[in-house]
């Protein structure tokens, strides 16, 4: 086992080593003479350095899907361990702010950090070197990009929810919002020091050089059921220098450290691997469809803590992983290197070709790519790694060499190249496979434009100032990667054929879903199949039979009508005529299917309808909740996706905490309607908003069904006429107020002066086309947090009354809502979301029948003026129960004392403009 602070250290030999031998190779090679060749001029930007000023770094959690995760603005992703120097806190709950978690709030990390490497040549006095810009080191820790200065240079919040407030109190809600959940950020490697005015050091390279990069960082974040389980980050890479930049490579680094928080060895057995396609046979066929998926993962070895080796009590059961979205480029390769990070030699291990080139041949005996020489080495390496549980397979490692092939060559025809894998030199290659403290880099390049090519016949690429490019990438989970019916039989002999990779296969396909529609024309030129642009994505000629696959699964084909106006007439072949020989590039994926998205990013699935705006009133005792049709049931409104009005009803939640996974379901009302439904019970046609018809069981023969206005074309088979959902209708909480019509819900005899989070959800019923379930808007986007109050006609008065210490207000107690048992939160020790809670000095009494405005202030027998509280008159309010007729005092007096054992006496001084000046006085007691 390796301590938690040997992941930021190396041994000092070893340090010497590879600066020693980082300088021997650069200046033995004709790599280490300047390019007079290359005519356009230096190649790093001239920067002056920054000077010492406060950056507005900042850190945000994605919270609202099942998977949460931490971002900044400068550069990576994740928190560092609780507890350490750099540690982040959530400014949402002011407590350490979780790495990736998943489920969120189950306190299962997936990651410890991860982050953005971007590498190029650089020359300088005479000299030609790598220099490689990190947002994330990643063993010496340390980082090499920061936002600006001004103070607009912080984290923008956006969402596409309405009346969206964050927790911090901005409201976000944006018309060019791309999810939920909205996180931008900009930030760049232009800075020599560190926030603190400390210079940016590589301890094997020295002094930061900047490349003159800038990254616009864009993240999203759904509720949605088919996208709860990713986050996608899209990356926008720009060349902000004077000058060009060659070769530049980019790769995104991951160190997962896998297992339950606060375990300090969790990093200590992860294993990782790529799995690229996605095969499964779509319900009712018999041939499986297999789709490109492209995605790196990591996970526990066996998902039991690492120091138990048998049974199925798993800490982490589940795998997370990077979908490449949009690479770059997309004629470039996508490269995947890991390695095992460790202070022993024989531990630190990364497989490499035997004839890499690797500088000093640093990769026979390391694994971790140490200072920018080795960094930039391992983003250029061309590399496509085995997995992780092969180390010790020497045979299989034998067998199977990296191989590049031309697509369109006979599959008997030898390779293009060949590169045989390096036999891991290890004591224990068995112990590599079971896992270790893994990490692992995606990597593409190089970026840019062809030059030319240089003596060695290397074709060398240049990024221009103000060019830049995409990137976009989608972290994703899944859950059961580890079977509790079929656990591993031990931690060290791990059978991969026990790992179940289908639900983090299925959300890594509905990322690329959501980021490009299947069967969506988002630039509008008719054709839902093909990349846009001169790309020659098409069929060769009119009239050709296309195969592609549907939103829903399904294998279609179609006849294809013609290129577009302005784009290169061709094939499914690209060819680079720009190359010494043409190279071709097939964008089917080899597997003969037109991709199914337009090339256009969408950044969006099949959504629920708009959620209502949620109000309510309360009576002494009983509280409604008030809502319009207007938003949910508007009729211009149409789902984008099945271009229906597809609202079907509305469902009424309670929860204690307010957090989406804890509300209880109350009530449920919904349009009475009927849809035909297939054998399979699966949606056949829009719902038919219609009266009860004769029969539920209303046969359709295939003829009969040519007239039932089908969405999905291919059903052509029996339906049978059902409800859609319970069809109960909504004239239960139609209330009409003159020519207009709202709902309200009696949630019933509530306990007053104990708020809680109700919602109403709107849902609807699904879309055939996508093979989409019901959808329902979050829980949390309209929750308030209400109780009755009391009445402002009544005389003011105090609960609990005595208030005694030896009572347990924190107790739970059952409480009867709307027919259903659940628990209502405690009296106390509630956190009130102020900066002041402390659990252990948390106290609660409840001043109710307040009027709608006023002061309270307290006074001791003697006339003593212990606190002024006021009530909803300039918003410095004790707590965050927005009430009309309560407050709550916390026992502190004005000096934030707790107040003693005794007789109290208060008046309440009504502030609301037509009753003014009016007081009510009372009394209590308080025992300790």
């Amino acid at each position: 086992m390796v301590a938690l602070n040997e992941k930021r250290g190396r041994n000092l030999h070893v340090v010497i080593t590879l600066a020693l031998m980082t300088v021997l190779f650069w200046a033995s090679t004709g790599l280490a003479r300047y390019y007079e060749e290359y005519h356009s001029g230096p190649v790093r930007p001239e920067y002056q350095t920054s000077q010492v000023r406060e950056v507005q770094t900042e850190n945000r959690t994605h919270d609202v899907g099942s998977m949460w995760l931490t971002i900044t603005n400068y550069g990576y992703l994740g928190n560092d361990g609780e507890g350490r120097q750099g540690a982040l806190e959530d400014p949402c709950t002011g407590e350490w702010a979780p790495q990736l978690e998943f489920p969120g709030g189950s306190g299962i990390s997936y990651l410890f950090q991860a982050g953005l490497w971007i590498g190029a040549m650089i020359q300088e006095e005479g000299f030609e070197y790598p220099r490689v810009s990190v947002g994330l080191e990643g063993w010496n820790n340390y980082n090499e990009m920061y936002p600006g200065y001004s103070p607009n240079s912080g984290i923008e919040e956006r969402s596409v929810r309405n009346n969206a407030i964050n927790c911090l109190g901005d409201y976000v809600s944006h018309p060019d919002a791309v999810s939920e959940q909205d996180f931008i950020a900009v930030y760049s490697d232009t800075s020599d020091s560190d926030p603190l005015g400390s210079a940016i050091t590589d301890p094997i390279d020295g002094p930061h050089v900047p490349l003159g990069i800038e990254v616009t960082q864009k993240s999203y974040a759904w509720s949605y059921n088919y996208a709860r389980d990713f986050i996608i980050v899209d990356y926008e890479i720009e060349n902000i220098a004077d000058n060009f930049l060659k070769n530049l490579y980019i790769g995104l680094y991951v160190d997962a450290d896998v297992g339950r928080v606060g375990n300090s060895e969790r990093h200590t057995d992860d294993i990782c691997g790529f799995t690229p396609t996605f095969s499964y046979i779509p319900e009712g066929q018999t041939d499986s469809i297999t789709l490109t998926i492209n995605s790196a993962w990591i996970a526990d070895n066996d998902g039991r803590p690492q120091n138990v080796s048998s049974g199925n009590d798993f800490s982490a059961p589940g795998v997370t992983g990077t979908r490449v979205v949009r690479a770059p480029n997309p004629r470039l390769r996508t490269s995947f290197n890991w390695w095992i990070s460790n202070a022993q030699e024989d531990i630190d291990f990364g497989p490499s070709w035997l004839d890499d080139g690797a500088p000093g041949e640093w990769t026979r005996t390391l694994g971790t790519p140490n200072g920018d020489t080795r960094k930039y080495f391992v983003l250029s390496n061309r590399e496509f790694d085995y997995d992780q549980i092969r180390v010790d397979e020497q045979d299989w490692i034998a067998a199977h060499p990296q191989e590049f092939r031309d697509p369109f060559a006979d599959p008997n025809d030898p390779p293009m190249e060949e590169h045989v894998w390096r036999t891991p030199d290890a004591q224990d290659p068995e112990g590599l496979a079971a896992g270790y403290d893994t990490r692992y880099l995606l990597s593409w390049g190089p970026l840019g434009i062809y030059d030319f090519t240089d003596d060695a016949g290397n074709r060398v690429y240049r990024l221009n100032p103000g060019e830049k490019f995409s990137l976009t990438v989608a972290f994703v989970s899944g859950e059961n990667f580890h079977d509790r019916n079929h656990p591993q039989p031990s931690n060290r002999n791990i059978n991969p054929d026990l790992f179940n990779y289908y639900d983090f296969q299925y959300n890594a396909d509905w990322a690329a879903k959501v980021y490009d529609n299947p069967m969506i024309d988002t630039n509008g030129d008719t054709w839902f199949g093909e990349d846009v642009g001169e790309d020659g994505l098409y069929a060769a000629n009119r009239g050709d039979t296309i195969r592609f696959i549907n939103y829903d699964g399904t294998l279609l084909e179609e006849v294809y009508q013609g290129p577009d106006p302005g784009e290169r007439d061709g094939s499914l072949l690209y060819e680079e005529d720009t190359a010494p020989r043409p190279i071709q590039f097939d964008y089917t994926y080899n597997n003969g299917l037109l991709d199914q998205g337009d090339g256009v990013p969408d950044f969006q699935g099949p959504p629920p309808p708009p959620a209502p705006n949620l109000e309510y009133r309360s009576t002494q005792r009983r509280l409604y909740l008030r809502w319009s049709p207007e938003d949910s049931e508007d009729p211009n409104y149409s789902d984008p996706f099945s271009g229906q009005q597809d609202f079907e009803g509305y469902r009424v939640y309670v929860s204690n905490t307010g957090m989406e996974n804890e509300y209880s379901y109350i009530a449920e009302f919904d349009i009475e309607d009927y849809a035909y439904y297939s054998q399979r019970d699966s949606l056949m046609s829009v719902p038919i908003k219609t009266d009860r018809p004769d029969t539920l069981e209303q046969v359709v023969t295939p003829e009969q069904a040519l007239v039932i206005p089908y969405i999905a074309r291919e059903f052509r088979e029996v339906g049978y006429l059902q409800p859609v959902g319970p069809n109960v209708g909504f004239e239960d909480i139609l209330v009409y107020e003159g020519s207009d019509s709202t709902y309200e819900f009696d949630l019933g005899n509530v306990n007053p002066m104990i708020p809680r989070y109700y919602t109403v959800t709107a849902y609807d019923y699904g879309d055939p086309l996508s093979g989409t379930e019901s959808l329902e808007t979050a829980k949390t986007s309209n929750a308030i947090y209400a109780a009755p109050s009391g009445d402002a006609s009544r005389r003011p008065g105090v609960v609990p009354n005595p208030y005694r210490a030896d009572q347990d207000y924190t107790q739970r107690h059952m409480q009867l809502v709307y027919d259903v048992d659940t628990t209502y939160v405690s009296w106390e020790n509630r956190n009130d979301g102020t900066a002041d809670f402390f659990p252990q000095t948390d106290r609660r009494m409840i001043f109710y029948n307040l009027p709608q405005q006023c002061l309270i202030r307290i006074f001791t027998v003697s006339g003593d003026l212990v606190q002024i509280i006021d009530h909803n008159i300039h918003g410095n309010r004790i707590s965050t129960w927005v009430s009309d007729h309560a407050e709550s005092w916390d026992l502190n007096s004005r000096n934030n004392q707790q107040v003693v054992s005794g007789l109290y006496l208060f008046s309440v001084e009504d502030m609301t403009p037509e009753n003014r000046g009016h007081i009510d006085v009372g009394k209590f007691v308080i025992i300790r």
